[in-house]
């Protein structure tokens, strides 16, 4: 109960400043963030002028990949993104979202540049990443050990038009032995010109 009276307060605060946030470049949904889909979508745009937000964090592990394809279409000026994890709703592929026309339009028209993904991602959903945010420079992860593989192929293959610009993938809190199976991997298979740096 005490949860439920904490989310309608904060909705209530919310809904009350509007055009209080005129110069707001900068938008975060914080993990404990609960409120109704529609709200994000609805009325976030009267509090905060979506067209100039140009950094999105999305620390919300319940917020759906579908949801964030609903937001961006009124944050086109959106170039840094990060996120928590990429949760794709139960009843839905990263294909069938890919073919739906609002995800097609984002495509086409966001200019992100910057994604930081902070939870384990897969091959599936890099792949989703690609195809969304084609204008990707610079790629942050963190994965299992059992995607590496995949991942550094698929990202570091040629020809990838979904990845024609990125080039630069930093791979988080992860062991020096991965770099060396990753280094062994891009040599092996020659799959690119690289420069690797281990930090920390």
């Amino acid at each position: 109960m005490i949860s439920c009276f904490r989310q309608i307060q904060i909705l209530n605060i919310v809904k009350q400043s509007n055009d209080k946030f005129p110069n707001a470049t900068k938008l975060t949904f914080c993990d404990d963030f609960e409120v109704p889909r529609d709200f994000i979508i609805l009325d976030s745009n009267h509090i905060f002028p979506l067209k100039k937000i140009t950094k999105l964090s999305i620390e919300c592990h319940h917020f759906s990949f579908e949801q964030l394809i609903e937001l961006l279409q009124f944050t086109s000026n959106v170039h840094t993104l990060k996120l928590d994890s990429i949760i794709i709703l139960h009843r839905n592929n990263s294909n069938l979202i890919q073919q739906n026309p609002l995800t097609q339009l984002v495509s086409e028209t966001n200019i992100i540049t910057k994604v930081t993904i902070h939870k384990e991602i897969t091959l599936e959903k890099i792949q989703l990443l690609t195809a969304v945010f084609r204008r990707m420079e610079k790629l942050t992860i963190t994965l299992f050990k059992q995607d590496l593989e995949s991942i550094a192929h698929f990202l570091l293959s040629k020809p990838n038009n979904d990845t024609r610009y990125l080039f630069s993938s930093w791979i988080s809190k992860q062991r020096s032995d991965l770099m060396i199976i990753l280094i062994n991997l891009i040599r092996s298979k020659k799959l690119c010109d690289y420069i690797l740096k281990v930090i920390n």
